[in-house]
């Protein structure tokens, strides 16, 4: 385990000498070609390693008997760093992650662990970013500003206050702040006090960025952002929105995900506007475990880049040093240098992009996996996290007693797939017995609900169209940023015998069909990652969403888009368990007119 993201005293002495021919070089890469992120070029050299660092790049022969690799024609970049993504999206525990993200090439990540922040705290964030150390995969932290997001709203089991984020700035490994969000920026300067900025000027005075969640943030509510000391959006939805930040000074982010498809649709602005590519990076945001492959997860958004017009070196620039130089690492990460990790990836050729080996910290990733590895150990702080009661029958009344009408007038939520966001229609739903009885239409709506974690109390209720699911329930202990168990269910007995499995598995996705338990994915770690090893779990999910697809579901994430149901933070309405939200007004709003 490596507790210093920085060089030692011993290692820089220990590494100079290795420069100079004074002491043995671990292992030389010879034979290949390499990247120069500084000029551009792609040039002859062997690449000398001593420990976790380059300490040459020469053609000149090393005088001593050392280990040496041939990448003879093979073209060599820097690992990548995905500069943000959300770790347990993944749902996979941080060993796991590390695993997979490696066999693809990432080398580095910066990440918040929020989402553990939110059900464990800074203590939990602090476990975390323990597990990531004992792992080959160099992670850095982005602290949240604060837990839950909305504590005005959510009442979480977890929280963090700005002390806490203060003391998480001093960690070494803790590169800025998480998730500045711009409207929160804009409340605090238009009713706020100068205190408010407190974690910003600590962030900015120690060289720390602010990394802003700028969604529908523009014109002069942008400028202020920028004059607070935010440094980068990833929340880009349009070119022209693109342009606007990259000349305001903003480093921009494009995202490609399990959803996002930012790179897709806004990587091809910077050749058509003319825009210097050095101030994009590609990122990823949330991608589940089944998504993180070679072709599928750094290297899709160089192809995409490359495809939409951009210079195959621009585009591998922007998932390293670009990403790097944002968090003011570039001499350390994102290139080959001396003095820099020695993170390589070996290419067969700048053409084909096809990563043959990978190098993290001065050792082949594929012989560290070979060696025998410990499991890791979490406290029970991770583990048992749903302390809550099981949910009853008489949570889910949606009429008041009496109620003596054979129809009511309700608003169901229904999602628009192609932007991720979410709109109300209108629907008179047929009653019996005075509740809502959805068994007597044919229309595809469900029941949904979000529980609380914690307060037995806190059950929203609201109701959705057209998830497809033709019978049964799905219940899912995600539900981003504050993760209540969130269900739906064509029937109520369903729902709640997939919400309660949730609760007694202390987290986990289920699916019920016919009455019965037929598929579950257990999520014991946090309730939102799992323990078991990587590809068993990533053939878990693999199986759970098939036979969501073979019950009728048409969403094309079957799961994924579920966790965002809860998340009151996006546009337009979420089942929060208060009931229905409405996310541009936050409030609750009745998703029934008795």
């Amino acid at each position: 385990m490596i507790d210093s993201l920085f060089p030692t005293d011993q290692e820089r002495f220990h590494l100079g000498r290795v420069a100079l021919g004074l002491e043995s070089p671990d292992l030389i890469l010879a034979g290949g070609h390499y990247l120069n992120v500084y000029t551009n070029e792609v040039l002859r050299g062997d690449i000398w390693i001593s420990g976790r660092w380059i300490a040459r790049i020469t053609t000149d022969p090393c005088a001593h008997d050392t280990r040496t690799y041939d990448v003879s024609e093979k073209l060599l970049t820097p690992g990548f760093m995905d500069g943000h993504i959300h770790v347990e999206s993944s749902l996979v525990a941080p060993a796991s992650f590390a695993e997979l993200a490696l066999q693809c090439g990432v080398t580095t990540v910066a990440t918040d662990f929020h989402e553990v922040g939110a059900i464990a705290g800074k203590t939990g964030i602090q476990e975390m970013m323990l597990a990531m150390k004992q792992t080959p995969l160099k992670a850095l932290l982005m602290t949240p500003i604060q837990l839950p997001f909305l504590p005005e709203i959510q009442r979480t089991v977890g929280s963090l206050v700005p002390a806490e984020a203060l003391e998480l700035l001093d960690d070494p490994a803790t590169v800025g702040l998480a998730e500045v969000i711009g409207q929160k920026i804009v409340e605090w300067l238009t009713d706020g006090r100068p205190s408010d900025l407190a974690l910003l000027t600590k962030a900015t005075t120690h060289r720390r960025t602010p990394e802003g969640h700028l969604f529908f943030t523009r014109g002069h509510e942008l400028d202020a952002c920028l004059a607070v000391g935010l440094s980068s959006d990833h929340e880009s939805r349009k070119q022209d929105e693109v342009v606007e930040k990259v000349r305001k000074g903003l480093f921009v982010m494009l995202r490609n995900g399990t959803l996002a498809t930012e790179v897709e649709t806004l990587v091809e602005v910077v050749k058509s506007e003319g825009l210097p590519p050095e101030h994009i990076g590609l990122v990823t945001d949330d991608m589940k475990a089944s998504d993180i492959t070679p072709d599928t997860y750094m290297l899709k958004k160089v192809r995409t880049a490359i495809d939409r017009g951009i210079s195959p070196i621009d585009a591998l620039k922007m998932v390293t040093h670009n990403v790097s130089s944002h968090y003011r690492l570039g001499e350390l990460i994102g290139t080959l240098r001396p003095g820099a990790y020695a993170d390589v990836l070996v290419f067969d050729s700048l053409e084909s992009l096809s990563i043959e080996r990978v190098v993290s910290s001065g050792r082949f990733v594929d012989e560290v996996y070979s060696e025998q590895r410990k499991v890791p150990q979490y406290s029970d702080h991770l583990l048992k996290t749903i302390p809550r009661d099981p949910i009853t029958l008489e949570h889910l009344r949606y009429l008041p007693d009496g109620f003596s009408k054979s129809t009511v007038a309700a608003k169901l939520i229904q999602l628009n797939q192609d932007t991720r966001f979410t709109e109300l229609v209108d629907a008179d739903l047929p009653v019996t017995n005075g509740e809502i009885d959805l068994s007597k239409t044919d229309e595809n709506y469900f029941y949904l609900i979000c529980a609380n974690r914690k307060y037995n109390e806190l059950v929203g209720l609201s109701l959705l169209k057209d998830y497809g699911l033709k019978e049964g329930a799905v219940a899912v202990s995600l539900g981003h940023d504050h993760h209540g168990i969130v269900a739906l269910g064509r029937d109520k007995e369903s729902l709640l015998r997939a919400a309660n499995r949730v609760i007694e598995i202390q987290g986990g996705i289920v699916l019920v069909q016919q009455g019965e338990i037929t598929a579950e994915l257990p999520l014991p770690l946090a309730g939102i990652m799992a323990t078991a090893p990587a590809q068993e779990v990533v053939e878990q999910i693999k199986n759970l969403e098939n036979m969501l697809r073979e019950a009728g579901v048409k969403w094309r994430e079957p799961m994924f888009f579920l966790f965002w149901l809860g998340m009151e933070v996006a546009p337009y309405y979420r089942i929060s368990d208060h009931g229905l939200f409405d996310t541009e007004a936050q409030c609750v709003i009745p998703c029934v007119e008795p």
